[in-house]
């Protein structure tokens, strides 16, 4: 190996090891943008990288949140009781709820 080769390995290492620092600086960003050949090339495409992740995670949100026809319709409190339709009762049933009205009076 010659010295051209280890300076190109050593400075390849040192950027590897900035752009790792830069993405743990910044969470919000899309890792596949951080790039590039030099220090400043690297610090230049986080911006980029960040503002990429914003509107993924603003469409994200967006798509999560359920819309208004999804959500169940409030209903008030102690307005109501179940309504039944006689033809569907059985005979005995009819008779036992005659009974019982007729005790309440």
């Amino acid at each position: 190996m010659n010295e051209e080769s280890i300076d190109i390995d050593t400075q390849s290492d040192e950027l590897a090891a900035v752009r790792a620092v830069v993405l743990s600086a910044y969470p919000d960003c899309v890792p596949e943008l951080v790039q590039g050949g030099t220090v400043a090339e690297l610090l230049a495409s986080v911006e980029p990288a960040r503002a990429a992740y914003a509107r993924v995670a603003a469409v994200v949100v967006d798509r999560t949140e359920p819309p208004a026809a999804a959500r169940p319709p409030v209903v008030p409190a102690g307005g109501g009781s179940a309504v039944v339709d006689p033809g569907a009762l059985p005979p005995a049933e009819k008779l036992r709820r005659g009974i019982e009205g007729h005790r309440r009076r």
